[in-house]
């Protein structure tokens, strides 16, 4: 696809001096170095119902690195044999475990993503779909994954039009939801390149399930954030609710459902997903909130091994997933970014990460790729 810089040319017009930008920030920092505020006795407060993260109050000073871009706040992180860095601390840790007994990359992103499917519900779930860009060095080569789960054989349009009334699928609900993917792609990592089983890559997350998991700040910002989809269901109410409301900040969450299935699967593997007991379990939930899943449907799914896509920016070669991932608005915007920028005159290195201009561009171009993206991709 080639790049078009219609569009990019007046960028410039609108926006704002960056050195009053910076200027700006310089005094911020200046009158905040001027007050003399000095470290609370209690540095993060006590939560309260009326200020239930106290750490958002805190007046922080961005820019604590030694080198490099020093707006960023944090250091890059050094290892000598390996590492992990999802978004959850529980799930690094799940992940360097697993190295540490031995076991591969592979065995370690499997037991990393279990866990997050445990404790990142928001972002993750065993009933989500996979995609995986692998680099096996002995092959020298990227494999690609494609984990997204179809759809069930009865939606077919007049479903939607005759028996639920809508012109498009829907955004949420049984009948927004289609085969689950993500155990199958886990199933086909660890069969074609782990040196581990379901059993050892699952233990960390179903033992977490069990027992429970405290809710720091940012996953007891998002309960609280999803309180009206929660209530609609009873098992998520059941779940993630105390007496309709979002649990308090540093409270434990037990999630007992999704361990039993995570210890069906460590004792029969995918098929205890896609045709015993959790199937049974899936399609019963489905039927009984209208939907047309059927066991066939899961039985029959099967992940594929599909060609990456790339293009190259600079130098450099860059690959996706190719449809029904998104991946292709990414190699878009890469190329009419590298074409359109060098136009208007200027270069990523030179605007550098806190200059306005140089985010204004990344923004312009994700536009036109992601028109693209959902005038071509289909799903």
């Amino acid at each position: 696809m080639r790049a078009t810089c219609v569009g990019f040319e007046k960028l410039t017009s609108w926006m704002p001096d960056a050195r009053t930008i910076v200027l700006l920030a310089a005094l911020g920092i200046a009158v905040w170095t001027g007050t003399g505020t000095a470290q609370s006795p209690n540095a993060f407060g006590t939560p309260s119902p009326d200020k239930p993260v106290p750490t958002s109050t805190i007046n922080a000073v961005p820019g604590s690195r030694a080198q490099g871009w020093l707006a960023q706040g944090r250091s890059e992180v050094l290892a000598r044999h390996g590492s992990v860095s999802p978004s959850d601390p529980l799930a690094s840790q799940a992940g360097l475990e697993i190295l540490r007994q031995g076991g591969n990359a592979i065995d370690a992103a499997v037991a990393t993503g279990a866990v997050l499917d445990v404790t990142s519900q928001n972002d993750t779930g065993i009933g989500g779909d996979l995609f995986a860009l692998v680099y096996v060095a002995r092959d020298k080569k990227l494999y690609a994954l494609s984990s997204a789960g179809w759809a069930p054989a009865s939606w077919t349009p007049d479903f939607f039009t005759s028996k639920l009334g809508v012109k498009s699928v829907p955004g949420n609900g049984v009948n927004a939801a289609t085969v689950p993917g993500a155990i199958s792609g886990y199933d086909a990592l660890l069969k074609r390149f782990g040196t581990m089983t379901f059993k050892e890559t699952f233990e960390r997350a179903a033992r977490i399930a069990e027992e429970g998991w405290g809710q720091a700040e940012r996953r007891a910002s998002d309960l609280r954030g999803a309180l009206t989809g929660l209530r609609a269901d009873p098992d998520s109410r059941q779940t993630f609710l105390i007496n309709d409301q979002a649990p308090p900040l540093y409270s434990i969450i037990r999630n007992p459902g999704l361990a039993k299935a995570l210890r069906a699967i460590q004792k029969g593997g995918r098929d205890a997903f896609y045709r015993g007991e959790i199937a049974d379990a899936i399609v019963a939930k489905v039927h009984a909130n209208g939907g047309v899943m059927t066991k066939a449907d899961l039985a029959e799914f099967q992940s594929e091994w599909v060609e990456p896509v790339s293009t190259n920016y600079h130098g450099y070669d860059i690959f996706e997933l190719p449809p029904p991932g998104q991946g292709f608005a990414a190699l878009e915007m890469l190329n009419i970014l590298e074409v359109c920028v060098p136009k208007l005159g200027m270069s990523f290195s030179a605007l550098g990460p806190s200059d306005p201009m140089y985010w204004h561009l990344v923004v312009e171009a994700k536009k036109l790729a992601y028109a693209d993206l959902l005038a071509k991709n289909a799903a």
